[in-house]
C-alpha cells in the first residue's frame, strides 16, 4: 500500500507539474499594407499571462500558461486584432485610416471619421512636426480646406491671423474660437509648445460649431495634446533644432545712386518748367536744367557723394558725368536695410517622457525655444513645460490633470502693423531712404569715420532733412522694446463610471496669463533725443471654467445611441495699468525712478461672464446611416439682461453609400460617403464688454474747458449677439484599393444681426468739444458667405520599399452683403449691398495722356459718390453734383476730352467706382510627399488665384516731391518724357493705359494720386515647405538601444512667387500693403531621438 501511495503522489505531481506549464512563442507584427514592422505594438495574452511588446524589428517573445491560446494585437493607428497563437506568426495591422475608423476631436468628445455629419478639418502631429513653426497653428496653412492662415506679417513669438471660410462680420470679431483640451483658451499660441500637440481639429459648419453657442461663429480651432501611447512600457523623445532665420521676400526694385540722381534732377527741372507754365512765366528747358545744376545739391539733395564740385555733378543735359567718391562706392552704408537686419538664429530643444499601464497614462515634455529675428533687436525666448495625467483607480472613476506653464521673452519691432507712418519704424525708413544717404558719418573725401576704437561713428547730421527725424540704424540699436509673459493654464477633471452607460465629469479649468511690457525711446537719437522717455504695461488675464458634464451611450443591436449633457460657467478678467515717464536722468538704467516727469498713466480693467446650458444626441444604425442633433442655450453678461440668452442648435446626418449592398459589386470603391448638416451658432466677441450699457469718458465741454462727463456710447435698444446659420453638404470617398480619396464640398453661411455702429441725434449730447454725436450699437447687417472645399489625393507609388503621394485642395468663395443700415449702400466705407466685403472702391485711372504726361482718370458720372437717398430710401442721383465736379475741373484747367469723353488731370473732380475684389476666386495647396527605406521627402506649396491687391508702397515710389528726398522704383525709368511722333489730340491711342506718367514734382500729387493705377493681381505661388528626414535603419538604432533615430532638415516660405518683385501678397486679407514684417526663410536642422 505504502508504495502505491508513492506511486499515486507521484503521477499527481506530474500532472500538476504538466498542467503549470508554460509555453512560448515568437512572432512578428508588421504594416499590412507595406510589410512594414511595427515598433512598440502591444501583444496581450486573453486568459492569463504578461503582455509584451515589439522590439525595433517588430519581433517579439510571449511566454503564456498552457491554456492560453489567443491574444490581442494592438497598435494606436491601427485596427486592433484578436489571434490565435502560433511559432513563428506574422501579424498584419492595418492602418486604421484605410477603414476610416481614425478618431478625430469634435466638439465635447471625439467621433471615428466616419461618423462625422460636418465640416472637419484635421492636422495630426506628423503635419505639425515638419513644420518649424513658433504658434502651432501655423502648421493649419495649406494643411486645413478652407482655412486661410496669415503668418507673413507676424514678427518672433507673434501668432498668425486665422480665417475660417471668411469673415463673418462686417466691423466686429473674426477671430476663431480656440479650444486646448476641451477649454477654451485665451492665450497667444506661440506659448503653446507645438511638439506637446498630438492634432488639431478646426470645425468649420455651424453644425460642427453649435455646441460652442455665441462663440463659435467664426469656427472652432481644437487642440489636443499629447498623451501616452504604448502600454506596459516608457517612452522618452529628444529632439534638438538648430535653424536660420532670414527674409524671405526680396525688396522692391528701386533705383540705384547714379539712376536716382538723373531720374530726381529730371524731376525736379519738370516740375520748375510744370510751376513755371502754371504762373504763365517764360522759361525754357535749358534754364531750368541750369537752375537745378546749381541747386540740386544745396536746395533738394543736401549731400554730395561724387568726386565733383556742388554745381558740376551734372552735364547741360542732365546726365550724371561725376564719379562716387571711393569711399561712399567701396562701402555698403546706402544700403539702410543692411544697417538694420541680420540673419537670424533658431534653436530648440525638446524632451518628452510617456509612460501607460492599464490604470494610468503619464506625458510630462520640457521645451526651449530661441529665436532671433531677421530685425535687430527682434526675438523670442520660450520655456515649456507640461504635465498630462489621467489615471484610473479603481473600474468605476478616472480622474486626469493638465498643467502647463510657459515663459517667454520677447523683443518686438517698435513699430505695430497699425502704426506703420512712425518715423522709428525700420521697414518704412530703410525702403524709402534715398540711395545717396549713408548710415555712417563720412570725411569730406568719401572714407567713413572711426572713433578711437576703430568703430565707425553714425551719421548724425541734424540738418539734414532725411536724418531730421534720426539715424534708423543707429535708433534700433538704442530702442527697446521688450515683453515678458508668464502663463499657467491648468484643468482637473473627474469621471464617474455609473451603471447603464453613463458617465459623470466634473471638470474645473484657470488660466493666468501676466504680461509686461517695457518700451524704451532713447535720448542720443531720434525723437526724444536729449530726453528719452520710458513706458510700463501691465497687463493682467485671467479666466476660470466649470463645467458638469453627463455623458450616456448604448447599443441596442445594430442601434448605437449617445447622448451629452453639459452645463458650464466661465469667468473672464483683463486689466492693465500704463505709466509713462520722460526725462532720463543717468544712462543705462531703464527703471521709472531715473525719469523725472510723468507723461501720462491709465488704469483699465473689464469683466466677461457666461452661462450655458447643452446637449447632443448621436444615433447610428449599423454604421451606416448617422444622424447628429444639439442644441446650446447660452447667456452672455455683454448684453442686457432681457437680452442675454440665446438658443443655438444644429442638426446632421451622413450616410456610408459604400456599405449598401447594391455598392458590392464595385470593388473598386473602397468608401463612399454623403453628408449634409444645418445650424446656427452666435458671436458675442464682436460687441465690447460693456456693450449694452451707456458709457461716458472725462472730455472738454464745447462752450469751456470744464472737465466733465460726455457720452461716448448710448445703451443700445435690445442689442444681441451675431448669428450664422450654414447649410453643409459634401460627398466624400476612397476608390481603387484607396489609392485615391476626395472630398467635395458645399457650403452656404448666412451672418445675421451683424453690429454697425449707428450715430445718435445731436438732441442726445456731443462727443465732448468734438461736436460728434454719441453712437449705439445695433443689430443690422446681413452677409453671405457661399463656397466650394475640394481635395483629392492618390497614392501614385505604394510598394514596400517605395511610396509616393500627392494631394491638392481648392477652395472657392463668394462674399455677398445682403442688407446695410436703413437698407443703404456705405460709398464711404466702401460697403455695398449686393456687392462683397472685399471689394476695391476707388478711383479709375485711365492711362496717361500721351499728349502732356500726365495721368488721366475717368470722370465716372455713374460713380456711387453721386447718389443719396431720399427720405422714403429711394436711390437719387445727384447730377448737379456731377456736373460741379466737371465745372470746376474745366475752370481749373484740369478737365480733358478726348474723343467725346471727359478725364480730369486731379483726382479730386473724378467719381470712384467698384474697380474689383482683394477675395481669390480660388485658393488653397497641394503637395507630395515621397519615402523610400526610411528617406522622406515632402513638399507643400500654397496658392492663390484671383483677387487684386493696393500696392500703396509701390505707389509711394512711382513719385516725387520737392520737399520729401526718397527713393524712387526702378519702373520710373519708363516714365513719359515727350510726346510721341505723330500723336495728336484725336489719336486713338491717346491714352496709354499701361504707361507711366512723367517723373514731376509740381504735378506729383495729381499724377500719383491713389487709384485703380496701383491695383495688381494678387496670383501668387508659395513653396511653403520642403521636409527632408532619414529613419536609420532599425539594426541600427536598436544596437544603439533606441526605438528610433531620425535626422532631418526643412525650409519654409523657400520662395514666394508674385506679379510684383518686392510685394507681399499675404500681407491680409483686406487687399492692401503696408511696411511691415514680410514672411520669414526658416532653415532647420533636425535631430529626433526615441528610447
Amino acid at each position: 500500500m505504502r508504495k502505491l501511495f508513492l506511486i499515486l503522489m507521484t503521477l499527481m505531481a506530474c500532472t500538476w507539474s504538466l498542467s503549470a506549464q508554460t509555453r512560448s512563442y515568437h512572432g512578428t507584427v508588421v504594416d499590412g499594407a507595406n510589410n512594414e514592422p511595427l515598433i512598440g505594438a502591444t501583444i496581450m495574452p486573453i486568459g492569463g499571462g504578461q503582455g509584451v511588446a515589439t522590439d525595433t524589428d517588430g519581433k517579439f517573445s510571449l511566454n503564456v500558461p498552457a491554456n492560453v491560446r489567443q491574444v490581442k494585437v494592438s497598435y494606436v493607428g491601427y485596427t486592433t486584432q484578436t489571434v490565435s497563437l502560433q511559432n513563428n506568426m506574422v501579424v498584419h495591422l492595418h492602418s486604421t485610416s484605410s477603414n476610416l475608423d481614425d478618431v478625430v476631436v469634435v466638439a465635447y468628445g471625439t467621433a471615428n471619421k466616419e461618423s462625422l455629419t460636418g465640416s472637419v478639418a484635421v492636422v495630426g502631429s506628423k503635419e505639425i512636426e515638419d513644420r518649424p513653426v513658433t504658434s502651432v497653428t501655423a502648421a493649419l496653412e495649406g494643411n486645413a480646406p478652407g482655412v486661410q492662415v496669415n503668418s507673413s506679417t507676424t514678427q518672433p513669438g507673434q501668432d498668425p491671423v486665422i480665417r475660417v471660410r471668411g469673415f463673418s462680420s462686417i466691423n466686429g470679431n473674426n477671430a476663431a474660437l480656440v479650444v486646448v483640451d476641451g477649454t477654451e483658451y485665451n492665450g497667444d499660441i506661440s506659448a503653446l509648445n507645438p511638439q506637446d500637440i498630438e492634432s488639431m481639429s478646426v470645425l468649420k459648419d455651424a453644425a460642427s460649431c453649435a455646441l460652442y453657442g455665441n462663440r463659435g461663429a467664426n469656427g472652432v480651432v481644437l487642440i489636443t495634446t499629447k498623451k501616452a501611447k504604448n502600454l506596459g512600457k516608457v517612452d522618452v523623445t529628444l529632439q534638438v533644432r538648430q535653424g536660420m532665420y532670414e527674409r524671405a521676400l526680396p525688396m522692391y526694385d528701386r533705383l540705384d545712386a547714379d539712376q536716382w540722381m538723373e531720374k530726381s534732377f529730371e524731376g525736379l527741372v519738370n516740375g520748375r518748367m510744370s510751376t513755371a507754365a502754371l504762373q504763365g512765366v517764360d522759361l525754357t528747358l535749358d534754364q531750368s536744367r541750369e537752375y537745378w545744376r546749381k541747386q540740386f545739391i544745396s536746395s533738394y539733395a543736401k549731400l554730395n557723394i561724387y568726386d565733383a564740385k556742388d554745381n558740376e555733378i551734372f552735364d547741360n543735359t542732365g546726365k550724371l558725368v561725376a564719379p562716387m567718391l571711393p569711399g561712399y562706392a567701396n562701402s555698403d552704408d546706402r544700403d539702410w536695410w543692411k544697417g538694420v537686419s541680420r540673419t537670424g538664429h533658431r534653436q530648440e530643444y525638446n524632451v518628452n517622457i510617456a509612460g501607460a499601464t492599464e490604470k494610468l497614462n503619464v506625458f510630462a515634455s520640457a521645451g526651449y525655444l530661441k529665436e532671433n529675428g531677421y530685425i535687430l533687436q527682434t526675438g523670442f525666448e520660450r520655456f515649456n513645460g507640461r504635465l498630462n495625467v489621467t489615471a484610473e483607480p479603481v473600474k468605476f472613476l478616472r480622474v486626469g490633470l493638465n498643467l502647463a506653464g510657459q515663459h517667454s521673452e520677447s523683443e518686438r519691432s517698435p513699430v505695430e502693423a497699425d502704426a506703420l507712418g512712425y518715423t522709428n519704424n525700420p521697414f518704412s525708413v530703410t525702403m524709402n531712404n534715398a540711395p545717396i544717404y549713408p548710415y555712417y558719418a563720412h570725411n569730406a573725401d568719401g572714407s567713413i569715420i572711426y572713433d578711437e576704437n576703430g568703430v565707425p561713428e553714425w551719421n548724425d547730421d541734424k540738418t539734414s532733412s532725411y536724418l531730421k527725424n534720426g539715424n534708423i540704424c543707429w535708433q534700433i540699436r538704442e530702442d527697446r522694446r521688450n515683453y515678458s509673459v508668464t502663463t499657467i493654464d491648468a484643468s482637473l477633471y473627474g469621471t464617474a463610471i455609473l451603471p447603464y452607460g453613463f458617465e459623470l465629469t466634473v471638470k474645473g479649468a484657470m488660466y493666468r496669463d501676466k504680461t509686461n511690457e517695457m518700451e524704451y525711446n532713447n535720448d542720443k537719437v531720434g525723437s526724444q533725443r536729449n530726453v528719452g522717455a520710458l513706458a510700463e504695461t501691465f497687463y493682467n488675464t485671467q479666466s476660470h471654467t466649470f463645467m458638469q458634464q453627463l455623458n450616456w451611450s448604448h447599443d441596442y443591436g445594430l442601434h448605437h445611441v449617445d447622448a451629452l449633457l453639459d452645463h458650464e460657467n466661465y469667468a473672464y478678467k483683463y486689466g492693465y495699468t500704463f505709466t509713462r515717464k520722460s526725462g532720463q536722468q543717468l544712462p543705462g538704467m531703464l527703471a521709472m525712478n531715473n525719469f523725472s516727469d510723468m507723461m501720462d498713466m491709465t488704469e483699465s480693467a473689464l469683466e466677461y461672464k457666461s452661462e450655458s446650458y447643452l446637449g447632443r444626441a448621436r444615433y447610428n444604425f449599423a454604421q451606416k446611416y448617422f444622424a447628429e442633433a444639439s442644441i446650446r442655450r447660452d447667456g452672455s453678461s455683454r448684453f442686457h439682461k432681457d437680452d442675454r440668452w440665446g438658443t443655438f442648435w444644429s442638426v446632421g446626418a451622413s450616410w456610408i453609400i459604400s456599405k449598401e449592398k447594391f455598392m458590392h459589386s464595385l470593388n473598386w470603391v473602397n468608401f463612399l460617403k454623403l453628408r449634409a448638416a444645418y445650424g446656427s451658432v452666435g458671436n458675442d466677441a464682436s460687441a465690447g464688454a460693456y456693450a449694452y450699457r451707456a458709457l461716458y469718458n472725462f472730455g472738454w465741454a464745447i462752450a469751456g474747458s470744464s472737465n466733465i462727463l460726455v457720452p461716448s456710447q448710448l445703451a443700445p435698444d435690445h442689442l444681441k449677439w451675431e448669428s450664422t446659420k450654414t447649410l453643409d453638404v459634401a460627398l466624400e470617398g476612397s476608390l481603387f484599393n484607396d489609392r485615391f480619396n476626395f472630398s467635395i464640398g458645399y457650403y452656404n453661411k448666412r451672418n445675421t444681426d451683424l453690429l454697425f455702429w449707428v450715430s445718435a441725434p445731436y438732441s442726445a449730447g456731443a462727443m465732448g468739444n468734438t461736436g460728434s454725436a454719441p453712437q449705439t450699437l445695433a443689430n443690422i447687417g446681413t452677409m453671405q458667405n457661399i463656397g466650394w472645399e475640394l481635395a483629392f489625393g492618390v497614392d501614385i507609388i505604394r510598394t514596400r520599399d517605395f511610396k509616393w503621394n500627392f494631394n491638392i485642395d481648392a477652395s472657392f468663395l463668394k462674399n455677398k452683403i445682403i442688407k446695410l443700415p436703413k437698407n443703404q449702400d456705405i460709398p464711404g466705407d466702401g460697403l455695398f449691398q449686393g456687392k462683397s466685403l472685399y471689394e476695391q472702391y476707388t478711383y479709375e485711372w485711365a492711362g496717361v495722356d500721351q499728349l502732356t504726361g500726365q495721368s488721366l482718370y475717368c470722370m465716372n458720372p455713374d460713380s456711387p459718390d453721386y447718389y443719396s437717398y431720399d427720405d422714403n430710401n429711394n436711390l437719387v442721383y445727384n447730377e448737379d453734383e456731377y456736373l460741379y465736379n466737371v465745372a470746376q475741373a474745366e475752370r481749373n484747367g484740369a478737365l480733358v476730352e478726348i474723343n467725346g469723353q471727359y478725364y480730369t488731370t486731379n483726382r479730386a473732380y473724378a467719381g470712384r467706382k467698384i474697380m474689383g475684389t482683394s477675395l481669390p476666386t480660388v485658393y488653397g495647396s497641394f503637395g507630395t510627399n515621397l519615402s523610400w527605406k526610411g528617406i522622406n521627402l515632402g513638399l507643400l506649396f500654397t496658392y492663390s488665384l484671383g483677387g487684386k491687391r493696393y500696392d500703396s508702397l509701390y505707389g509711394g515710389m512711382m513719385g516725387m516731391s520737392s520737399t520729401v528726398v526718397a527713393a524712387l522704383h526702378k519702373d520710373l525709368l519708363n516714365s513719359w518724357t515727350s510726346t510721341p511722333e505723330g500723336m495728336t489730340e484725336d489719336s486713338p491711342n491717346r491714352i496709354d493705359p499701361n504707361g507711366i506718367p512723367q517723373i514731376n514734382t509740381t504735378n506729383n500729387a495729381y499724377n500719383n494720386a491713389g487709384s485703380s493705377r496701383f491695383l495688381i493681381s494678387n496670383n501668387y505661388l508659395t513653396l511653403k515647405n520642403i521636409n527632408l528626414s532619414y529613419d536609420f535603419p532599425s539594426k541600427w538604432v536598436s544596437a544603439m538601444k533606441m526605438q528610433n533615430l531620425n535626422l532631418g532638415f526643412s525650409v519654409d516660405n523657400v520662395f514666394i512667387a508674385s506679379r510684383r518683385k518686392g510685394m507681399n501678397p499675404q500681407y491680409n486679407f483686406g487687399g492692401t500693403t503696408g511696411a511691415y514684417f514680410v514672411p520669414a526663410r526658416v532653415y532647420s536642422f533636425q535631430l529626433t531621438v526615441k528610447f
